[in-house]
């Protein structure tokens, strides 16, 4: 029997460089949304989860997801990692996959080719972070309930809680790391700025199809290297 996995996709609307990014529209629609539609599509995720502040800033966020049936857990700001495992205690999740809700072009197929090899294998800890060979905003973690419950209870710096998996990319666990054939580590489709909003409005608009995956932002990008903000 295969691993169950759940997605939680931890969103917020405080953000010092891009204040309310989850929130900005591309086509007219919030990019958390397309996030999730996106995110809809994988064929190895069992569920997703929302994972955001219990902040009176995050309350319009909050009340965007529950009328498009999302399902929505609310914790601590800044300790993302409590958020995480008691998101993931409340649901007894055994299997997660972590995605950032700046990640408005996650591409499913590579979420699932993530997953897959997670599933498949004894691996506490699977992504594609360790060695960046994909752009930043493709990033995809999958692991257990137990390495996060380990993490959770030994984790002390303010950095690995923060930003949660930090303290997964140790010797202790067992892990590996998907690697592109070609390096495109060296540009970003994350939102995190201005110029990334831009530029990922300028991905959609002139991309011109109705889903957009990993190998067409490559193509665009071998033909318009210019428009990209370089890591």
């Amino acid at each position: 029997m295969k691993k169950k996995v759940v997605a939680i996709v931890q969103a917020r609307v405080g953000s010092s460089r891009l204040p309310g990014k989850v929130l900005k529209k591309i086509n007219k629609k919030e990019a958390i949304l397309i996030l999730l539609k996106r995110l809809s599509k994988s064929k190895k995720i069992h569920d997703i989860i929302v994972a955001i502040p219990i902040k009176k800033k995050d309350d319009r966020l909050y009340r965007i997801l529950i009328k498009n049936n999302y399902k929505v857990f609310r914790g601590d700001e800044n300790n993302v990692l409590k958020r995480y495992y008691n998101c993931a205690k409340k649901f007894d999740l055994k299997n997660i996959v972590r995605i950032t809700g700046d990640n408005p072009l996650v591409d499913p197929k590579l979420v699932d080719k993530i997953i897959g090899i997670y599933q498949r294998k004894n691996f506490d800890y699977v992504s594609n972070i360790e060695k960046r060979t994909f752009p930043k905003g493709l990033d995809v973690e999958v692991f257990s309930f137990d390495a996060l419950k380990i993490a959770y209870f030994n984790a002390k710096k303010k950095f690995d809680r923060e930003h949660v998996t930090p303290y997964l990319r140790k010797k202790k666990f067992k892990r590996y790391n998907y690697v592109n054939k070609e390096d495109f580590s060296n540009i970003r489709v994350t939102l995190d700025t201005m110029n990334d909003f831009y530029l990922i409005k300028k991905i959609y608009s002139k991309i011109g199809k109705k889903f957009i995956y990993f190998n067409d932002i490559v193509q665009f990008y071998k033909r318009n290297k210019e428009v990209f903000f370089k890591v």
